[in-house]
């Protein structure tokens, strides 16, 4: 039986699609005046390079601060376009700590699982930004514990995230703790490197790769309930 709950935050609880694809979309019309099927495209092409550069950091081939001094730049040159690079980060780190939206049903399945389980809050989203946003989403009150990568000194999916988490709750076992989350290679894979079950929120209907075997595959937050009762 569960008695402790790791949340991933973006997009498993926090919104984080929703806010990046407003914040870039904002950015990118500023500076050019796009809109429509070319916006679009823009923002497609700044998705698929930002998230290449979180799956090189996550697999610990380059150093974090290594997607923020380039995911701009290398968007600017794969779209052809000039642009203060720097001015997009700083501008996309703001609104990007602005972005308080929250995935469906999730205050109400946090609210409802804290009266009965441990509930902690493991990301490798950064540091200040996922304590502003569980703040004034007003998620972080059902968090007792929140484990940043930035903080911990190592980012899912490997082990070392896990073992201050462990240490610092002492009846934490890996057959009482339940690994959530929508990375298929961050959280899924991370949890499953941790001999933890883990529990996949796959809203995409993607495909798992043989080596990664999630415990439980939902698809929405509100699948979890079953699982957990």
């Amino acid at each position: 039986m569960y008695k402790y709950l790791i949340f991933d935050l973006d997009d498993t609880v926090l919104d984080f699609t929703g806010g990046e694809v407003a914040g870039i979309e904002k950015i990118f019309s500023d500076a050019w005046g796009l809109s429509g099927t070319a916006l679009d495209e823009a923002v497609a092409t700044y998705q698929k390079i930002n998230h290449e550069l979180w799956h090189q950091y996550e697999k610990d081939e380059i150093p974090r601060q290594q997607i923020f001094e380039t995911r701009f730049p290398k968007t600017l040159a794969a779209l052809g376009r000039t642009g203060d690079a720097d001015q997009m980060e700083k501008d996309y780190a703001y609104l990007r700590n602005h972005n308080f939206l929250v995935v469906d049903q999730a205050k109400e399945l946090l609210q409802e699982l804290s009266r009965k389980y441990t509930l902690i809050a493991g990301t490798n989203g950064q540091a200040d930004a996922q304590r502003l946003r569980l703040r004034e989403t007003g998620l972080g009150q059902y968090f007792t514990q929140i484990y940043t990568s930035e903080d911990v000194g190592y980012s899912k999916p490997d082990t070392g995230f896990y073992d201050p988490i462990f240490r610092n709750n002492p009846d934490m076992r890996s057959d009482n703790t339940l690994m959530i989350g929508d990375g298929l290679y961050s959280d899924i894979l991370g949890g499953q490197n941790y001999q933890l079950d883990t529990a996949w929120i796959n809203r995409r209907g993607l495909k798992a790769p043989a080596e990664i075997q999630p415990t439980y595959e939902v698809e929405k937050l509100a699948d979890l309930y079953p699982i957990l009762k």
